[in-house]
């Protein structure tokens, strides 16, 4: 069963169709919430009606120079890039959940301390999606994240999409969300200087229920997980021997 429910995700991803997929596996457990929203958690826009299908390719930013950069190949594309990678063997996740961004920073040591997440370079703007089902858990101000949303798509994994200029209409804490729903658009907001527009994505594994919440989960690099794979022919409608 969770390999068909991976390949109906997969298939409906490529083809682009106009609902998308809910689940890609047993989705998350029992909502745990996140801070309670006081009024309006910020500035809103309209969604778009397409669906989200992840770019083919990712590629590094011109010129980036960082030290946490993925290995890429002469073109620039980032090696290890997959439309859909596997968390756990349980959940599959787009780790990029943009369209057309670039890699200006990955995850790991950068300038004397640990980056938790991939920098993606996007005009200001671009449609932020969910990168698997789950449920919001926080959505709001955060200070040097400036807009950001928290997404727990059970299994002890967690996303975080920061420094938005609006939220999606209708965005809240406890919303149930699809893979590639809108979350959100890109941008630059930020109690610190931000150079210029980008989505902070964190992918996030541990335990949620501690005092430190989302500050105590672990950042990992998505590209390191393994890439979805269809599952193989079963050989139905092949001829048998004579």
């Amino acid at each position: 069963m969770r390999s068909v429910c991976l390949y109906m995700l997969f298939a409906a991803v490529l083809a682009a169709c106009a609902t998308p997929p809910s689940r890609a596996v047993p989705g998350p457990g029992p909502v745990r919430p996140g801070p309670v929203s006081q009024g309006p958690i910020g500035p809103t826009a309209s969604p778009p009606a397409l669906a989200f299908v992840p770019d083919e390719a990712f590629y590094l930013c011109d010129g980036l120079r960082v030290s946490n950069a993925p290995a890429s190949d002469r073109y620039g594309r980032v090696v290890r890039y997959a439309r859909l990678v596997v968390h756990d063997d349980r959940l599959a996740l787009a780790p990029v959940p943009i369209n057309g961004g670039c890699l200006s920073s990955g995850v790991g040591p950068r300038n004397g301390r640990l980056h938790k997440a991939l920098d993606i370079s996007a005009p200001q703007g671009t449609w932020v999606y969910a990168g698997a089902p789950g449920i919001v858990l926080e959505a709001g101000w955060g200070g040097g994240y400036g807009y950001y949303v928290l997404v727990d798509h059970g299994h002890d994994l967690f996303t975080r999409y920061a420094h938005l200029s609006s939220f999606a209409e209708g965005m809240r804490v406890g919303l149930p969300v699809a893979f590639g729903l809108p979350l959100g658009q890109v941008g630059m907001t930020s109690s610190q200087r931000i150079t210029g527009p980008h989505l902070h994505y964190e992918v996030l594994v541990g335990d949620y229920g501690t005092p430190r919440r989302s500050f105590a989960l672990k950042p990992v690099d998505p590209f390191t997980f393994p890439p979805y794979l269809p599952p193989p022919e079963t050989g139905a409608g092949t001829s048998g021997g004579s």
